[in-house]
């Protein structure tokens, strides 16, 4: 990928307010009930992908020991956009999900960290879900957020190999709604995860793979974009 190319965010913005517009059509099809995709919630994910252009364009690797802790920013981005008023009203909780994220255990960025570096040779596609399995897997890697932060985090690998991000469509709502719900009630630790985890990480990986759009659909070709203004 172009070091200059960055994303479409008008693009990007147009495949989720598709989703937006049809998203209780689409509700009736999901295993398990979703919050409304309100407008809220469509600017902070537009907000995540400026983060992560920023990222990439930085050559930021959010897997090295020195950089981790910017999966923070992620989630805090999905959570409550860049307003200063929201983060000061969410900086309790922000507080609180950096806790858990250092600290837990089992669940927390050294479990994510530890699989990464044992699997990083394998293709992205299967690195990203694999990634996607052990965020959104019980224990969760952040308190709220895992799902869109997630679903980011899993752009940022695809983007880093010169592939397009991961984007929620029409056609591709349900293929990552229903396999959410099995993977968020899921536990990644136990016996039953040694045989039920990789057989879901290969199912995401070929959906990741097979629903990938075309590599111009949200890039543009030379057109930089603003440095996200957030923390870095």
């Amino acid at each position: 990928m172009s070091a200059k190319r960055r994303l479409d965010l008008r693009a990007i913005e147009g495949a989720l307010r598709k989703v937006q517009g049809r998203f209780a059509e689409l509700s009736r099809h999901f295993t398990e009930p979703r919050d409304p995709f309100t407008d809220e919630v469509l600017q902070n994910m537009l907000d995540g992908y400026a983060l992560l252009d920023d990222y990439v364009a930085s050559g930021v690797d959010l897997f090295d020991l020195q950089q981790v802790n910017l999966m923070l920013e992620i989630n805090a981005a999905v959570l409550c956009g860049r307003d200063p008023a929201r983060r000061l009203e969410f900086a309790h909780h922000l507080a609180a999900t950096e806790a858990h994220f250092f600290n837990n255990v089992e669940g927390g960025i050294k479990d994510l960290y530890n699989w990464y570096c044992a699997y990083r040779s394998e293709s992205v596609w299967k690195r990203a879900a694999g990634v996607y399995v052990r965020i959104l897997s019980k224990p969760q890697l952040f308190i709220e957020g895992n799902n869109r932060s997630g679903s980011l985090i899993v752009s940022y690998l695809l983007m880093r190999a010169g592939l397009p991000p991961f984007v929620l469509t029409l056609e591709n709502a349900e293929g990552y709604f229903n396999p959410s719900s099995v993977i968020r009630n899921s536990a990644k630790h136990g016996v039953k995860a040694l045989y039920e985890l990789p057989k879901i990480k290969k199912k995401y990986a070929a959906f990741l793979e097979k629903q990938a759009p075309d590599p111009m659909e949200f890039f543009l070709s030379d057109t930089p974009l603003p440095v996200y203004q957030g923390r870095p």
